[in-house]
């Protein structure tokens, strides 16, 4: 038999054998692999393809940053149907009103949401008064912060918010969140909380974030996509 190039030794092949060009040398992966690309893997000494759908999911995907300036509101867009579920996360976001409560509305088709459609639920923790909560039938926005948040030096809001199969047009949409915040009497709240907008069930394209009262000093919003 003739062969193109060296003839192979008659023995397993090793790392050595091989040209490192027959991997670096093909085109790279640009994208998260879809669930039907393969890996090769060792199981227990047996090689075996293994589907990347296997693999699991909870990768975190950034979309967008969106740093407030001493702004009323902020709007964070670009939710579509490629990710399932969304992450908004909320860092070290400072009132400029003392004493004002975080708010959250949907944005369906770039407009605002602004009707009593916002059911929602709050389970706190306080570190001077202990377990607390608040909760509303209708309404006009999800309070995603249950006790009033400080603003002096070093008091600040930050916390994550979760949008389930936002796109989803059959459904009501489910969000739910969670946040730690400095109350102005000088304690911390622990938050958790969700709630669903409840208005027809068009897709949800972005999220608005205010206060009760006056404009956000500064904070950094981050939106995610999760696999």
């Amino acid at each position: 038999m003739s062969y193109i190039g060296s003839k192979p030794a008659n023995k397993p092949v090793v790392a050595s054998d091989l040209d490192p060009t027959v991997i670096t040398g093909q085109t790279a992966l640009a994208v998260a692999p879809a669930d039907t690309d393969e890996f090769l893997i060792s199981d227990a000494g047996v090689l075996k393809r293994l589907d990347a759908s296997l693999i699991g999911g909870g990768a975190h995907t950034l979309i967008s940053t969106t740093t407030v300036d001493n702004d009323a509101t902020a709007a964070i867009t670009g939710m579509d149907s490629t990710y399932s579920r969304y992450l908004v996360t909320v860092n070290n976001l400072v009132p400029a009103t003392d004493g004002t409560t975080v708010y959250m509305r949907v944005i369906i088709g770039g407009s605002v949401q602004t009707g009593a459609h916002y059911p929602y639920g709050n389970n706190t923790r306080n570190s001077g008064t202990g377990a607390a909560g608040n909760e509303s039938g209708d309404a006009t926005a999800f309070k995603i912060s249950k006790s009033d948040i400080g603003n002096a030096t070093g008091e600040n809001f930050s916390g994550e918010i979760t949008l389930y199969n936002p796109s989803e047009t059959a459904l009501f949409k489910n969000i739910g969140w969670r946040s730690v915040y400095t109350v102005n009497n000088g304690t911390v709240d622990s938050n958790i909380g969700g709630g669903f907008y409840k208005s027809g069930q068009a897709a949800i394209t972005g999220i608005s974030i205010l206060m009760s009262s006056g404009n956000i000093t500064s904070a950094v919003i981050k939106l995610y996509g999760i696999t």
